[in-house]
């Protein structure tokens, strides 16, 4: 047997393949989360005012934000990507994103996550100074 993820090599006997085979899933799918967990983890940074959001987002992370979640959140939400796109597209020097791409240097709202970190009492939300009720994870698409 060879492993897709690993290229390693085993030897393995015909009568123990099928239960080789389920053990060796259950591991494989163990350490590729481990993998994908650790990566993610690196790329994930918090950002609590505006002045480091964008050059964080150059870099290549993700943002962690305090948000406020509230009636407002969809104008702050468009708010925060027609800011970033101005600011990473002054940034490289360029007046308007090439029409040949098809990704984006705006900023979007890829989740509000299920296991939030604590929010300490008073922090205010990084693009309107309004009370966060939320961390937002930002990203672009790539």
């Amino acid at each position: 047997m060879v492993r897709r993820d690993t290229n390693a090599k085993l030897d393995v006997p015909w009568s123990v393949l099928p239960q080789q085979i389920a053990l060796l899933l259950v591991q494989m799918q163990h350490e590729m989360l481990e993998r994908a967990t650790a990566l993610r983890d690196a790329a994930l940074k918090t950002v609590v005012e505006w002045k480091d959001f964008v050059p964080t987002l150059q870099l290549g992370h993700m943002a962690l934000t305090p948000f406020c979640n509230d009636e407002e959140a969809t104008h702050f939400e468009e708010l925060v990507k027609e800011k970033s796109k101005a600011e990473a597209l002054a940034a490289s020097g360029a007046e308007a994103e090439d029409a040949r791409t098809s990704t984006s240097v705006a900023a979007k709202t890829l989740c509000i996550p299920f296991e939030q970190p604590p929010l300490p009492e008073g922090t205010k939300c990084f693009i309107s100074g309004k009370l966060a009720t939320c961390w937002v994870l930002w990203g672009r698409s790539y």
